[in-house]
């Protein structure tokens, strides 16, 4: 298998089920469709503050990333460009971010690209991939298209960090992971938040910003 495998899997998979999503919407008690997102924005939730908890980060950088990197996204107004270059508007964008940030932020996404880039070692990556794909299912059928383009964002975030493990793993920050961990898990409590319907006025597709700037600082 090449580096990247698994995440070209995880890119397949939630295409399939974002479009099976979409296609058997009306098929899926809407009930049962609140239902899940209800539990997946608690899940969400609870494992947004277990990375903020066992992530030490270096304090006064990740102020500063935070600061710089949600500053520059809201000065280039990265989700307004997002909302022009989709023609579908603020729920197109809602979902792309929404699935975005649950697809790729946590500790199986970096570990398992990293262990795949370093290792050839796929197995976590495609666990990740196969409840992923699942996932993708409710939440295109509940929130739209934008999940489905969200699978874009998995093939190109995941497949720069395998490759980043595959020619520089030996260089990989121990420290700028844990910052960036701990980032994640700041987003994943604003998901979590947006997914019941609170926080609207946040766009957090601008937070992704200072995420992907963690990585690498």
């Amino acid at each position: 298998m090449f580096p990247g495998f698994g995440t070209v899997v995880n890119f397949l998979l939630v295409l399939l089920g974002s479009y099976l999503g979409l296609k058997g919407a009306r098929f899926i008690n809407p009930k049962l469709r609140e239902g899940v997102i209800h539990g997946i924005g608690l899940f969400t939730l609870l494992l947004g503050v277990k990375l903020m908890v066992e992530n030490k980060p270096e304090t006064l950088k990740v102020f500063f990333i935070l600061l710089i990197g949600t500053a520059i996204g809201y000065l280039i107004d990265l989700e307004g460009r997002i909302e022009s270059l989709s023609g579908s508007g603020k729920d197109f964008t809602n979902a792309f971010v929404t699935s975005s940030v649950l697809f790729t932020v946590g500790p199986m996404t970096l570990l398992g690209c990293i262990l795949e880039g370093t290792k050839g070692d796929s197995s976590l990556i495609l666990s990740k991939a196969t409840m992923d794909g699942f996932s993708s299912i409710i939440l295109a059928s509940s929130l739209g298209k934008g999940v489905l383009f969200s699978a874009f964002f998995v093939l190109v975030f995941q497949g720069s960090i395998t490759m980043l493990a595959y020619f520089f793993g030996e260089f990989i920050d121990p420290q700028s992971m844990a910052n960036s961990l701990f980032i994640g898990g700041g987003i994943m409590v604003v998901i979590a938040f947006k997914l019941w319907g609170l926080l609207k006025e946040v766009r957090s597709v601008n937070l992704l910003v200072p995420l992907i700037a963690s990585l690498f600082i």
